[in-house]
């Protein structure tokens, strides 16, 4: 299969439990953030950036300490997917908007990965533009479909990454 890893930060495991279904059906290598180095973005063409939001929308902080080398990274000939990890019903206000804070690091990069509200209820996302979220939403514990959302997305995603 593609040449990737998905790179997860999670505090609960809920990011990690989704970013291990992904890797397997992809699959791909998988790290957390906190072990991420400035080498990995040469030993791959394909990523996923994987995170939970916490409170007003902010970024895990085990991603967010690393977004000085994702910045530093030349992302021109990546492919890249996000997925963001939340609760729509709690965090409806900034529900996965933490995600939003990578679409400035990974400019250049080809983008895949977006996805319909589909069935989704907030008030508001950084995540979520124009009618689609800019990757993969997902509510671990409000939504009892999640797994299927996950899959769906992996089958849709798999044939656009490099090979």
């Amino acid at each position: 299969m593609a040449n990737g890893t998905i790179i997860y930060a999670s505090k609960a495991g809920a990011t990690k439990a989704v970013s291990e279904i992904i890797a397997k059906e992809l699959d791909f290598d998988i790290l957390n953030a906190k072990e991420l180095t400035s080498e990995v973005f040469s030993e791959y063409d394909n990523f996923i950036f994987a995170s939970s939001t916490y409170g007003d929308g902010a970024l895990n902080p085990d991603w967010k300490d690393k977004l000085d080398i994702l910045e530093d990274a030349n992302l021109e000939s990546k492919t890249i997917a996000l997925v963001g990890i939340g609760n729509q019903e709690r965090h409806g206000e900034h529900f996965c908007g933490g995600m939003a804070e990578f679409l400035e690091k990974i400019k250049g990069a080809n983008v895949i990965g977006q996805t319909e509200l589909n069935g989704y209820k907030f008030n508001n996302s950084e995540f979520f533009k124009d009618g689609k979220f800019f990757g993969l939403a997902v509510d671990f514990k409000g939504d009892e479909n999640y797994q299927k959302r996950v899959l769906d997305w992996v089958n849709d995603i798999k044939v656009k990454f490099k090979g």
